[in-house]
């Protein structure tokens, strides 16, 4: 073999290693697993706040405002009929609310249909004022998904918040933080 054939031999083994290194690397840093998204990276963090004003038609077509409860601590839940943890919850609102009828249940019946809600508030005994919310409430609360309840003091100032499905212990054990003066 000429010289100059084993020069180019060698240059295109050198060339062909180095896009074999290169496409190494690239194929590692592609499949390495990114960083799972967190909570926090996905939901806004919770900050006190005063609690939005909240007016509208209730389930039973009474009219409503949040600012009737003033200085009353509320436990203020959004839901669906639709939402199975939702679903799951309401005897835990309605044994927390038979306990401690100091602090207002409020529920926000979220996008859902009238019929349907009405329906499943008669079926599971939801007898606290639920509004009906095209999405406009949910949105001033900031709402990330259902089910979400937020605490809402006396002086009108949200205080905690509770993602996810809630128990009757959950519950009373932000009964404190609400009724702190």
């Amino acid at each position: 073999m000429s010289r100059r054939a084993i020069v180019i031999v060698i240059a295109l083994v050198l060339l062909a290693s180095v896009t074999f290194v290169i496409g190494l690397r690239g194929m590692t840093s592609a499949s390495a697993p990114a960083a799972a998204p967190t909570e926090s990276s996905l939901i806004a963090p919770f900050s006190p706040i005063k609690a939005p004003k909240i007016t509208g038609t209730t389930l039973t077509g009474k009219p409503f405002a949040l600012s009737d409860y003033a200085g009353t601590p509320i436990v203020l839940n959004f839901w669906a009929s639709w939402c199975g943890p939702c679903r799951r919850e309401i005897p835990a609102f309605a044994a927390f609310a038979k306990a401690h009828p100091e602090v207002q249940v409020i529920g926000i019946n979220y996008q859902d249909t009238i019929d349907d809600a009405k329906a499943f508030a008669r079926q599971t005994g939801a007898t606290w004022p639920s509004v009906i919310d095209d999405g406009s409430i949910g949105k001033a609360y900031q709402v990330p998904g259902l089910p979400a309840t937020y605490l809402i003091d006396a002086q009108g100032q949200i205080v905690g918040r509770i993602l996810g499905e809630v128990t009757e212990a959950v519950l009373t054990a932000h009964v404190e933080q609400l009724l702190q003066p």
